[in-house]
């Protein structure tokens, strides 16, 4: 049995892929169930996941022991680690950022990695008392499953071996995808969206220096439908915050028709993550937002044209399904 830890009642993107695998196994009759951890009293998978596992899924202190069995756990989760003493267990790396502030501390060159290309958290982590070493669990897993190339070189940086680790990623809602060539001939404006949740502070920095003439629209309080609408219509998404992982919202930006500006921190740092141009990626740093600007205005004045630099992105986006699919039978089968 395949048993795959996920926290309980929360619905995230990282969430949603552990109840992606449990379906896709289970559609390769693979079994395999989740395993809620966190709490042991009413129980119950979120509704919006329900579709995946149908009744696949258990509570952390009703797993059987078994040397069969095979413990596949988040990064995020790895206090659970020890409470398996038979089996496999393989660490899924769904994030290096998410997992770095949860609470860990101890890998030599890890606190210079982070500073360069991700979010560093080890400074509040401390204060609070709240950083634990996991670096035994680490070493001891029987193997690591990452879902960017970011968290590769991590893993790579931190001495597991390539013989150990393997891509897992993940990929985006169907409806994305199917309606992505209607999506492309929709009627645009000078509109430039944004998550105010990520690298906010950079972000307003840019605001306030763009021209009147290009329109702002914050993704946030809005449903996923009014998100998508927005994403038709706009033609242009920067995103200056951390990438903790591969995130879904530039892809879903780009597969929706809109040409994308990042940052180069986390897995935006690294082609296989983020594969667009060089010239769409830019360091947060003040000095740089002239040319930010320049190059938004350069997508907004000539989207017809900017937008074609995406194409090998869109197509990208559109194969990660079936790669998800070869990649967990290739793995597990």
């Amino acid at each position: 049995m395949i048993n795959i830890l996920c926290p309980v009642d929360v619905k995230t993107g990282g969430t949603e892929l552990l109840h992606q695998l449990a379906f896709q196994l289970n559609q390769l009759n693979v079994r395999a169930q989740i395993v809620y951890y966190g709490k042991d009293s009413n129980v119950k998978p979120v509704r919006a996941f329900e579709k995946y596992i149908n009744n696949n899924w258990i509570k952390e202190s009703e797993v059987s022991e078994s040397d069969k069995n095979i413990f596949i756990i988040p990064e995020t989760g790895l206090s659970e680690f020890n409470k398996f003493n038979h089996g496999k267990k393989y660490i899924w790396w769904l994030s290096v950022d998410n997992f770095y502030g949860s609470g860990f501390n101890g890998y030599k060159r890890i606190n210079d990695m982070l500073r360069k290309t991700g979010i560093y958290h080890s400074i509040g982590g401390i204060i609070k008392g709240r950083i634990k070493n996991y670096k035994k669990e680490i070493k001891s897993a029987d193997f690591h499953l990452f879902q960017s190339y970011y968290a590769d070189n991590f893993l790579s940086e931190n001495g597991i071996p390539e013989n150990k680790r393997t891509y897992l990623s993940d990929y985006i809602n169907d409806l994305y995808v199917e309606k992505s060539t209607t999506a492309l001939e929709h009627l645009r404006s000078n509109v430039v969206l944004y998550n105010p949740k990520k690298g906010f502070n950079f972000t307003q920095k840019i605001i306030n220096q763009s021209p009147s003439w290009i329109k702002w629209v914050p993704l946030i309080n809005m449903s996923n439908e009014e998100v998508y609408q927005n994403l038709i219509s706009g033609k242009l998404y920067i995103d200056f915050g951390n990438h903790p992982g591969k995130d879904r919202f530039p892809r879903e930006a780009a597969i929706s028709g809109c040409c994308i500006l990042t940052d180069k921190k986390g897995s935006a740092a690294y082609h296989k993550d983020v594969p667009i141009l060089e010239k769409y990626k830019f360091e947060d740093k003040d000095e740089n937002i002239n040319q930010i600007i320049e190059r938004m205005e350069f997508c907004l004045t000539n989207y017809s044209a900017a937008i074609n630099d995406f194409k090998e992105y869109r197509e990208y986006i559109k194969q990660e399904k079936q790669t998800f699919k070869n990649d967990v039978s290739r793995i597990f089968k």
